[in-house]
């Protein structure tokens, strides 16, 4: 029963590890942060850009990356 356990946890991590796309870095317009996006995202350089702390630091309340109840 441990061993099956084991396997299964294995498989999952494995499948995690696996699932886990490329990554391209850009860079954050304000402070120069690198700030990561999948690999096959239309996003460049050329886009206005800004990491997690900055766009809170800018916006606040107003915020770019906001939550959806």
């Amino acid at each position: 029963m441990k061993r099956l356990i084991l396997v299964i946890l294995v498989a999952f991590l494995a499948l995690g590890l696996l699932a886990c796309g490329e990554k391209k870095t850009l860079h954050c317009d304000h402070c120069g942060a690198g700030v990561e996006v999948d690999a096959d995202s239309n996003m460049e350089e050329s886009w206005i850009i800004y990491c997690e702390a900055c766009n809170e630091k800018l916006f606040g309340d107003n915020s770019l990356f906001t939550e959806t109840e």
